[in-house]
This record gives structure tokens, C-alpha cells and sequence, in this order.
């Protein structure tokens, strides 16, 4: 098995196959890969090496989730953000309340990559959003961006 930094250089610099590999031993590594992926996704700057970055840290699960919210929050680049708002949806309703959660603090282009994962993540975040209409005040950003969310998601909060 190869080190977490040699796999994460394959990411970089692996044809398909060595980026497939690469993956799988950094998952195997669990919540160890985090930081050193979470570091390669800011540092890198190829768009295919990060959709295999966050993939990986996708694949982990759980355990990356306060990392990947950390930085999708903090970070500046929006491609950066992206990508871990990806990995967020891609690890489905373990993430529901941390999304939500950038409806209120964030800024438009965070809250637009939490609510394409919370669509991602589908008819489990149904319930959430709804819970979470119920609770913001019906003329605020945050509470305007969980009712596009559920009418992405093809769900009227209207006729409930």
C-alpha cells in the first residue's frame, strides 16, 4: 500500500487507472486521508484531480463532513467550494443539517452549492427542509433558499 501523499500524487499525476487506485487506498486510510485530501483540494488546481479528491473524502463518509463543511465555508476559491459541496451531497443525509446550516450563514454561492446537494441527496432531505421552513422567518435569504431547494427537489412546501 502506498503512502497517503504517494496516492494523492497518482491522483495528480495518474493516468485513469492510477487515479482509480489511488482512491481506493485513501479510503482505506479512513479518517487519516482526511486533512492531508482536504489540503490537496485547495493546493490542486486541476478540475480532475479535485473530482477525484473529493471523491475519496466522499467515499470516507462521515468522518469528513465537519472538514469538508469547515472548508466550503471558509475557503475562498468557489471551485474549491463546489467540490466539497459535492462530496457533502455524495455523502447523502449525514450532511442534511450541516447544509442547512450554510443556509444561514453563508454567503449566495455557498448557499447555491449546499442546495444542489441537498437535491443531490434527494427525498431524505424532504423532511429537514420542511423542518427547517417551519423555523426561519418566511422573508428571509436562508428560508427563500430551503423553498427552491424543495421545488428543486419537486416538492411544494405550499401544499403540505
Amino acid at each position: 500500500m502506498s503512502t497517503i501523499s504517494e496516492n494523492i500524487g497518482s491522483i495528480t499525476n495518474g493516468d485513469l487507472q492510477a487515479r482509480r487506485a489511488a482512491v481506493k487506498e485513501l479510503v482505506a486510510f479512513g479518517d487519516e486521508a482526511i486533512e492531508p485530501l482536504i489540503a490537496a483540494l485547495c493546493e490542486i488546481e486541476e478540475n480532475d484531480a479535485r473530482w477525484y479528491i473529493a471523491g475519496a473524502l466522499a467515499r470516507i463518509g462521515e468522518p469528513a463532513i465537519p472538514q469538508l463543511t469547515y472548508t466550503l465555508k471558509v475557503y475562498p476559491d468557489d471551485d474549491v467550494k463546489r467540490y466539497c459541496a459535492a462530496a457533502l451531497g455524495e455523502i447523502g443525509e449525514p450532511a442534511i443539517a450541516e447544509l442547512l446550516e450554510i443556509f444561514e450563514t453563508e454567503d449566495g454561492i455557498t448557499r447555491g452549492f449546499a442546495s444542489q446537494s441537498l437535491v443531490r441527496i434527494g427525498e431524505s432531505a424532504i423532511a429537514p427542509l420542511q423542518k427547517f421552513i417551519d423555523s426561519t422567518d418566511p422573508e428571509s435569504i436562508p428560508h427563500r433558499c430551503a423553498v427552491v431547494t424543495l421545488h428543486k427537489l419537486r416538492f411544494d412546501p405550499e401544499n403540505v
